[in-house]
């Protein structure tokens, strides 16, 4: 449209200029006026083309309003000329009315240049315009295409710069987190495996013990054997001795019989010499005195030669009795040794055995315990796997395609560790499996021959008569067994609860371990990434360099300006975060001063336990001077359990040693952090002190500020760096204080332990003591008793070698004394058949089961009875009536029998009323056989009251010494003893 108004205009100017021929004054100011108007349109062409390059680039609507004035001016031009040139076409009419051709002829040519010069001109200024405008578009493009770009380049670097920011942040935490994380992980899994060795290592011991206790059981199956056989003889040997016992009985109650016999003629004999005596009394008074007297002597001397002699033999078969009783006596006694001897050894038999079963069971116990751990570890470890196969798959769908190309080997290296693992597991608990199922088929064929053993043992029983003392102590036996297997059951479940949580704490640590390793890929992928971006972003920058040489100084100072903005907002957050970050640093400061607390503390209770351990070991000192023969087996585990806690506190000293380091360290980075700080605001002081002073920024103060930027994002990076060296450090520390924690927790748990084993070692020699003392004492008591029976013993012994001197004086002067000792020889002869009479009610019963006591005293004490007959007085002889002769010798047998049921009433119990009825039966027995023998007999008589007084002290003095349990009713500690942390004292057996 301007061009063709342009066009138009020019048509009517050629037009006017035609009109302009006949007036010459007209041709020169129209020259003149053209030249003028020229020089007018030359001269805005000439301030657009200097004011297009300083100016900044107007937009298109400033150039339209140009080009609209310039027409409006040329439009006034143009009338004012068309009036001027009418006035002087009049004028040049009025004056001058002709011109000359030439005049015309010059100015066509005239008009035709201008007419040539003004199209050029104007195709010119059509191109200058056009050019113009599409300098203006391309500037205009470029501008936005250029701020645009700009924009969406800053704006993609504030979000990657953030984005990377919190990235890095994030993944310093984790990083921290992590690495305290795989810390712990790795010392758990190092006692993990230190647990694991010690395990093995006890497999192993218990493997050996089980093969040991086989080795011991087949020889302790042989042993039992041979004792059975043993026991078998000397059962036979018992019954042939017993035999014996009872045919030497009845051979003695057979030669008591013909004793009885012969004192049955003695007496006969005797009434019939007091007849004779009486008769020739009669004859005396009638004959002469000699005569008859001289007869009546001869013929009482042969008499009385013949009754001596038959008293003789009498003493001679007696003590040809009393020889054999001893020798009966004798072997009874060594049979009853024997006896003893072989149920001491049955008895301890029998305790190896229980011993050796209840070590049977405990190993049976251990190992099938093993084999559910086994199993359970097993089932754990199927779910394990399958848990992973889970989240293998899980893993594989959402990650990105370099993740999948590098887990999966990863993940599938771990699954063939663990199936490799499962497997040896599985082997190893196949062969456990296989040897439980043999130590089971062992143990069953053990217990078969246990179960034989316990029913030979019960028949032996049945035929020993020690069978009620053998079932009590294989009952308190078994309640110890139960009680120590409840025990171990209870340990075993403990143990098995503690291996439950190593299983799930090994599962934790795999699941741990496979998250650090995915992360750890992730993190390295991230690093790439950001290595990748930083390698563009500096090709950015230097594709951004060469843009802003190419463009103008405009956007160079408007590029400046937003940098100034962007560094101001990037300077303020970071003073933001450098103000938290300190707020952090103080946070570890005082996290700092608390760890610092708690070490002292630790350093207290420290010191605490070195006292406590120094007075333990002063007293363990006195206590070993004490004890230097008995106690050395108890002062080994003091002793280690003083070195461990010796060690443990070495080792507490080498961690706060390390502790105050680290504190050291983080002092000296906060220190630091806190210089950066105060360096960091000084500079941005300055910076907006320099902002604040000019506006404008020159090539250099960009260089300056842009190296300014990376210096402060080194230091972000190193500050950053050294917060999470201070968290891990913060970490490690919180871990060392749990640690210490946990050992001053322990340590107190043994000091506890020890002071409780102490307690219990001086209760225990306290009990020692005073059952010396009482073994003491009751020793000096027997030795007492002792001395007394050997007097008593002596003083029979004695009377009874005066009783055989006075015998043999008897023997030597028999004539001498003849009419002397008639009456004395009467007396002895009743006394010596109301003794044997007596004597047969009071024989000891062998077949009874009596007491020892009474099985080796009554024969002693019998024959000392015997022997002690003759030698009494005729002064201290009473004769009675026949009705006291006939109940004398049964109200003695009761006496005696009396005396021997007080003493069996001590240890009276049901299980001897069998005894005690054959007793009866016996007692019974004897006293009818007495009562007949002694219708017949003369009038009794009693013994002299010293005899009875040593019989009956000798008597009581031995049933002291046979039913003296003092030493037994104290329990030995030493057999009961098991100390436990929570128990008190011996086990008690019910």
């Amino acid at each position: 449209m301007e061009e063709n108004n342009k066009r138009e205009k020019i048509a009517a100017a050629k037009k006017k200029l035609k009109q302009f021929q006949n007036s010459g004054r007209a041709r020169s100011v129209s020259r003149t006026r053209e030249s003028s108007d020229r020089e007018v349109q030359r001269e805005p062409f000439e301030k657009l083309s200097r004011t297009s390059s300083p100016q900044p680039i107007l937009p298109s609507n400033t150039s339209r309003r140009q080009s609209d004035d310039i027409s409006a001016h040329r439009l006034d031009n143009d009338n004012r000329t068309t009036a001027s040139t009418e006035s002087l076409q009049q004028l040049s009419r009025q004056i001058n009315g002709l011109l000359s051709e030439e005049r015309n002829r010059d100015l066509a040519a005239l008009l035709e240049k201008h007419a040539q010069a003004n199209e050029q001109l104007s195709s010119q200024n059509q191109q200058l315009r056009a050019h113009s405008k599409s300098l203006q578009e391309q500037l205009e493009a470029e501008r936005n295409s250029f701020h645009e770009k700009h924009k969406k380049d800053i704006g993609s670097l504030k979000e990657q710069l953030q984005v990377h920011i919190q990235t890095i942040g994030i993944l310093v935490a984790e990083k921290t987190e992590l690495q305290s994380q795989v810390n712990q992980v790795q010392r758990i899994a190092d006692q993990r495996i230190e647990e694991i060795e010690e395990l093995s290592g006890r497999l192993k011991a218990s493997r050996q013990r089980v093969s040991d206790l086989e080795r011991t059981l087949s020889t302790s199956s042989q042993s039992s054997h041979q004792l059975e056989k043993t026991a078998a003889e000397s059962a036979k040997e018992v019954d042939r001795l017993k035999l014996e016992l009872f045919k030497s009985n009845k051979q003695s109650e057979e030669l008591k019989q013909q004793i009885s016999e012969l004192k049955q003629q003695l007496q006969t004999k005797v009434s019939e010499n007091g007849s004779l005596n009486h008769s020739v009394e009669d004859l005396q008074k009638r004959l002469e005195m000699a005569e008859l007297y001289a007869q009546q002597l001869s013929s009482e001397t042969e008499n009385s030669q013949g009754s001596v002699e038959v008293l003789n033999n009498l003493q001679k078969e007696r003590d040809s009795l009393l020889e054999r009783l001893h020798q009966h006596e004798d072997l009874t006694q060594q049979l009853k040794l024997e006896r003893d001897q072989v149920t001491e050894q049955y008895q301890r038999y029998t305790e190896q055995l229980c011993h050796q079963a209840q070590q049977l069971t405990q190993q049976i116990t251990v190992l099938t315990e093993e084999r559910e751990q086994l199993l359970n570890t097993q089932h754990q470890l199927e779910g394990t796997i399958t848990e992973l196969q889970k989240k293998l798959e899980d893993v594989s769908i959402p990650a990105a395609p370099l993740v999948t190309q590098t887990v999966p080997k990863e993940l599938t290296e771990e699954l063939d560790k663990l199936r490799s693992h499962v497997r040896e597991a599985t082997d190893a608990l196949e062969s456990q499996v296989r040897d439980n199922m043999q130590l089971s088929r062992l143990l069953e064929e053990k217990e078969d021959k246990i179960s034989s053993l316990e029913r030979s043992l019960e028949e032996l029983g049945e035929q020993a008569g020690d069978k009620a003392q053998l079932l009590e102590s294989i009952q308190s036996d078994k309640t110890a067994l139960s009680r120590a297997m409840t025990q171990n059951k209870e340990l075993k479940s403990q143990l098995a609860e503690l291996q439950q949580g190593f299983v799930k704490m090994s599962q934790d640590n795999m699941e741990l371990v496979t998250k650090l390793q995915t992360e750890q890929h992730s993190v390295n992928e991230l690093s790439a990434k950001l290595a990748q971006q930083e390698d563009e972003i500096t090709q950015l920058r230097a594709t951004l360099s060469h843009k802003e040489q190419s463009i103008s100084e405009l956007s160079q100072a408007t590029q400046a300006a937003e940098i100034e903005k962007y560094q101001q907002s990037q300077m303020s957050d970071r003073l933001r975060h450098y103000e938290a970050q300190a707020q952090l640093v103080d946070t570890l400061q005082n996290e700092l001063t608390s760890a610092q607390d708690m070490m002292e503390a630790l350093t207290t209770q420290n010191s605490e336990l070195r006292t406590m351990l120094i007075k333990a070991t002063e007293v363990k000192s006195v206590s070993n001077l004490k004890q230097e023969n008995g106690e050395e087996s108890a002062a080994n585990p003091r002793d280690e359990i003083i070195q461990s806690l010796q060690d443990t506190i070495r080792q507490l000293e080498n961690e706060r040693a390390q502790l105050y380091d680290s504190l050291k360290e983080q002092r000296a980075l906060s220190d630091n952090l806190g210089i950066k700080i105060a360096d960091l605001n000084e500079e941005l002081i300055k910076t907006r002190t320099d902002n604040l002073d000019s506006d404008k920024i020159s090539r250099g103060e960009y260089n300056e500020l842009k190296n300014a930027m990376e210096m402060i994002q080194q230091k972000y990076m190193h500050v950053m760096k050294d917060k999470a060296d201070l968290s891990d450090k913060a970490d490690q520390l919180e871990h060392l204080v749990l640690q210490l924690q946990g050992e001053t927790d322990t340590i107190g748990e043994y000091i506890s332990l020890y002071h409780h084993q102490r307690a219990l070692l001086q209760q225990r020699e306290s009990q020692k003591n005073d059952y010396i003392s009482q073994l003491a004492r009751d020793r000096e008591q027997l030795q007492d008793k002792l001395g007394e029976l050997q007097a008593l013993v002596m003083q029979l012994l004695g009377e009874r070698n005066m009783l055989h001197s006075y015998n043999q004086e008897t023997k030597l002067s028999p004539q001498k004394q003849q009419p002397q000792h008639q009456q004395p020889q009467k007396h002895q002869q009743a006394m010596s058949n109301g003794t044997l009479n007596s004597y047969n009610n009071d024989w000891p019963d062998y077949t009874s089961s009596e007491s020892d006591t009474e099985s080796e005293v009554e024969p002693i004490v019998g024959g000392q009875q015997r022997a002690s007959t003759p030698d009494s007085e005729p002064s201290q002889l009473s004769l009675g009536s026949p009705e006291e002769s006939a109940l004398h010798p049964a109200h003695r047998s009761n006496v005696y029998n009396g005396h021997t049921r007080e003493e069996t009433d001590g240890g009276y119990s049901p299980d001897d009323e069998d005894n005690d009825m054959h007793q009866g039966q016996h007692l019974h027995h004897h006293h009818h056989h007495s009562h007949h023998h002694h219708q017949h007999t003369p009038p009794s008589f009693r013994l002299p009251p010293e005899e009875d007084k040593t019989a009956h002290k000798i008597l009581t003095l031995l049933t002291e010494l046979g039913h003296s349990h003092m030493v037994e009713q104290i329990p030995l500690i030493d057999r009961n003893f098991l100390p436990c942390k929570f128990c008190k004292g011996a086990v008690q057996i019910v």
